[in-house]
């Protein structure tokens, strides 16, 4: 009876967080809240094309801690070059140093900026990146679609309660979309000017967020051949474990996912691999479906030096349709031993 309890108050408390709107202006804005612990605002595009560039570039405006911030790019036949949280002044808007996202339409065009250096190693090379996104979905906002009551409820009534867990859950309480998108302009390399068009991802969120919390968690973002578009994501915090989002577009719609596998159900052959497979169940009474993950271009990046987070250019299968994305891992390097440089 105390487990029902639990699990009717849980689902309760997460349904009222979904009776949240947003304008567009109001999610493609930078919210920051400079007397609030932790407050972090966070922003990320990456792009994909055929000729073998990949990049991948986020922001992070915090409250009390250094701002982050990353770029990194794949070169055909050089490697990755990048860098990650470089001090650069903050800017009007999502801005740090020569690194700019400016919002031309919300919720359907940005335009990316970067001119300066990428080292690799102790070699640096001057690079000037000037795309154009444009969206090619609507936002899907995690409030509406991704999760549902039912899922988190059950999460979190798994967990013991008490004071301190409803303090940290709270934290969680966070807004954060995503979008798929396309993207056209240039990238200047040793001299010569690319032009280049990039299947791409981006997304927003806003909230608490302490790294030291996160336990381990991956996020696989793609786009089919067929059109289809998905998110399957797991996290792990040291306070709830298993917390799902995912979800599918298809025929201009989007649904949350019914299931997705635990950690504890995953065949993964290491901590940290770099291919794997696993069934995910769109409707709870609806076929399994196979999704298969291979990665190549990888992007690591360590957070507030105790999470490990590494990101790669990845081919996806989905029930038997070819795509490409972004899978992102990550894992806490004071809980798990792990040896990074095997990694990538």
């Amino acid at each position: 009876m105390k487990q029902i309890l639990k699990s009717i108050l849980a689902v309760y408390m997460t349904k009222r967080k979904k009776k949240r709107e947003f304008t567009l202006e109001e999610l493609e804005s930078k919210h920051s809240e400079l007397g609030r612990r932790s407050f972090n605002d966070s922003s990320y595009f990456a792009g994909i094309s055929k000729e073998g560039f990949t990049f991948v570039t986020r922001m992070s405006f915090r409250s009390d801690k250094p701002n982050e911030n990353w770029m990194k790019v794949s070169i055909p036949g050089e490697g990755v070059w990048g860098f990650e949280n470089r001090e650069m002044p903050e800017g009007d808007g999502f801005k740090q140093g020569p690194l700019e996202y400016i919002c031309l339409v919300p919720g359907e065009k940005w335009r990316i900026k970067y001119e300066g250096t990428l080292p690799q190693g102790k070699k640096e090379e001057p690079v000037k990146i000037d795309v154009e996104w444009t969206g090619a979905a609507p936002l899907v906002v995690f409030d509406k679609v991704g999760t549902t009551a039912l899922q988190v409820g059950k999460q979190i009534a798994r967990e013991r309660w008490s004071r301190k867990f409803f303090e940290k859950l709270r934290e969680l309480d966070q807004v954060h979309y995503e979008q798929a998108g396309t993207m056209k302009g240039t990238i200047e390399w040793r001299g010569k000017k690319h032009e280049l068009e990039f299947v791409g991802v981006r997304d927003h969120s806003w909230s608490i967020r302490n790294w030291e919390d996160w336990e381990r968690h991956f996020w696989l973002l793609g786009l089919l051949e067929d059109g289809r578009f998905f998110n399957f994501s797991l996290i792990s915090y040291s306070f709830v474990k298993n917390l799902q989002a995912a979800f599918i577009r298809n025929n201009d719609k989007y649904k949350t996912i019914y299931k997705i596998p635990s950690f504890e159900n995953l065949q993964f052959d290491s901590l940290m691999p770099k291919s794997f497979t696993f069934k995910v169940q769109e409707d709870a009474d609806g076929p399994e479906k196979e999704l298969t993950v291979n990665m190549r271009a990888f992007f690591p990046f360590r957070m507030d030096d105790v999470y490990y987070l590494r990101q790669a250019e990845a081919e996806f299968i989905y029930d038997g349709v070819k795509g490409v994305g972004i899978a992102e891992m990550g894992i806490n390097l004071g809980k798990y031993e792990i040896d990074i440089n095997s990694t990538c």
